[in-house]
This record gives structure tokens, sequence and C-alpha cells, in this order.
């Protein structure tokens, strides 16, 4: 009840306060950067409680980002910490806009928005669906339950489990997560029967890698399965650090030299495994931000506000504001 008073009052208000409140924190000597992760953008606002990766609607996405170039200093993934660093007392804080899997709406919607506005932006890709179309398993699911096929139904029909403890969407997709790779093919691919075909627009070519890499945006990596790395033995680790990253590169014309990991998860030996495989940096989910000390390989990242613009000023400022857990 209290969110829904406060939605409006932070969608009015939260801009002008944060624009209060900022230049007091930008002439701290604070050293610290936000890096942020968005996934998808549609004209049409996702439903966080009905999708599992909802999109963000393109008016909020445009609002979030002009917010961001009007206030802070939007710079690359692989300056973000010498920025962070480097950063003096009245200077606006970096921040870095980051992108998960491989979705034709990077191309026809927010590249035209960032290119717009004049930022920049890491996009980390599988390649999955580089000449074909292609969609993971949530993206099945998803439209399964698009389709009307209420979330209990979809967990008995694909044997992970049925009644009230799966009985939403979010909850099947926490069990598929946690399946083994080979489970989790099964599950993939009795979906695919279930809702039919790829669409034929799905996932992003490579025409659309090259559209992106031109307006200067960066290509990171994603791994080509997108499997919980953590989960996988050390020969498994290894291959899916490279498997598929060549095929990028060649598109791109340089070499990958950062990884987000696939749903956030990571240990130390994943992080070893993407070092020793030529990475420089490596994404998270975890809402930390950037610190001069922070590990390269485990960057934290933050998901932007569904609510609002207002409410994605605060959501940025608080976390800048945040003090350091050691």
């Amino acid at each position: 009840m209290l969110r829904l008073v406060l939605q409006p009052v932070l969608a009015l208000a939260g801009r002008p306060l944060a624009a209060l409140v900022e230049p007091f924190l930008r002439y701290s000597s604070r050293q610290v950067g936000i890096a942020l992760i968005y996934h998808s953008v549609d004209p049409a606002q996702g439903d966080v409680e009905r999708e599992l990766v909802p999109p963000h609607g393109s008016a909020l996405f445009a609002a979030q980002v002009r917010h961001l170039t009007r206030r802070y200093r939007v710079v690359p993934t692989d300056r973000l910490l010498t920025s962070v660093a480097k950063r003096k007392r009245g200077e606006r804080f970096p921040v870095a806009i980051t992108f998960d899997d491989d979705l034709r709406c990077h191309q026809d919607i927010a590249l035209p928005v960032l290119d717009h506005a004049g930022a920049t932006a890491m996009f980390f890709l599988s390649g999955s669906s580089i000449d074909k179309p292609f969609t993971f398993w949530w993206e099945r699911l998803q439209r399964a339950v698009d389709t009307g096929v209420h979330p209990s139904e979809s967990s008995t029909a694909l044997g992970v489990g049925s009644g009230e403890a799966l009985a939403s969407i979010h909850d099947i997709g926490k069990t598929i997560e946690r399946m083994s790779p080979a489970e989790r093919d099964r599950t993939s691919a009795a979906l695919a029967e279930r809702v039919g075909s790829d669409p034929p627009e799905s996932g992003l070519r490579a025409e659309g890698i090259r559209a992106l890499h031109a307006k200067g945006m960066g290509i990171g990596f994603h791994t080509l399965r997108h499997d919980p790395l953590p989960s996988l033995d050390d020969e498994s680790l290894a291959l899916a650090m490279t498997a598929g990253r060549e095929e990028l590169e060649a598109i791109t014309g340089e070499k990958l030299r950062a990884i987000a990991y696939p749903h956030g998860h990571v240990d130390s030996r994943v992080a070893a495994a993407a070092q020793s495989a030529g990475f420089e940096h490596g994404f998270t989910t975890r809402v930390e931000a950037v610190h001069p000390g922070s590990d390269p390989f485990l960057l934290g990242r933050l998901s932007p506000s569904y609510r609002s613009a207002g409410h994605f000023a605060l959501q940025v400022l608080g976390l800048l504001a945040r003090r350091r857990h050691q």
C-alpha cells in the first residue's frame, strides 16, 4: 500500500530532489561509480510480476538515459574503474550502461536512444543468433505464459514440479536455472515443442551487431549457452569462456575483453577462469557500486527502476552515497 502511495510522489519529485542532493555529493571526495544493467527495451512497459525479464518501456529508458547524460559522466565499461580512481572533487560521477542478451530491440530501439543522447553502452552478447533466429529457454517459457498457459500447467508439462511451490513464472525460472545443462536443454526443447518455432525476428544477427559497433557501442561476451557458470566442471567452464567468442570477434574485428556472467552467477573459480581466458573485466548482477579497489572481475551492476525516471534518479544517487562494506 505504501509503495502505491509513494510511486506517484517519486515520479514527480524524484528528479528534482536528486538534482538538489547530487551537487552536494559531487563536491565530496568520494571515488565511486556505477554500472547499470538493462536487458530489453520495448514501446510497452514490462510487467515485473508476470514477466521473467520484463522490458523497460522505451519512453522510460529514454528518460533514464537523458538523466544520466545530464547529471553524470557516461563512460565505456573499460574506463569505469580508471574513471572512478581518477575522480576529483566536483567532477561528475562515472556511470557505465550495459545490456545483456542478444535482442533485436538493442538495434531497433536502444541504439537510436543512446545515439541521440550521445551515450555509449556495452552490449554483452552470446552470439547464439548471428545467422538464424534463436531464443533461450526463458524466452520460450515467457511465450508459453503469454499465450495463456498458466505457470503451474507449464511446470507440470515440463516435469519441473507443480502446485503452489511453482505457481509463478519466476518460481519455474529459478527451478530451470538450477538444472544441469542437459536437463535445461531438454526443458528448452520441450518448451519449443509447446510454443512452436523461434520467431523469425528473435535474437540479433551479425548485421545488428555491426550496427551497434559502428555507432561506437562496445561488444562484450555473455557466453554462447548462457549456463550458470559456477555449476560447470572445469572443462565445461573453460569451453564456455571461448565457445562462440571468435565468431563475435570476427564480426567486430576486435577482441572481446569484458564478460557478463550469465544470470550474474560467479564465484572465485569462475572469475579466475575469466581472467585466464583473457578477459579484463567481469560483471555480475550484485547491486554494488564500483570503487577504486573493486575486483575487476567482480564488478556489480544496478538494475534500473521500472517505476519512473524519478525513482531511477534517487536509486542511482542512493547507491553512489551508500557506504562501502569492506
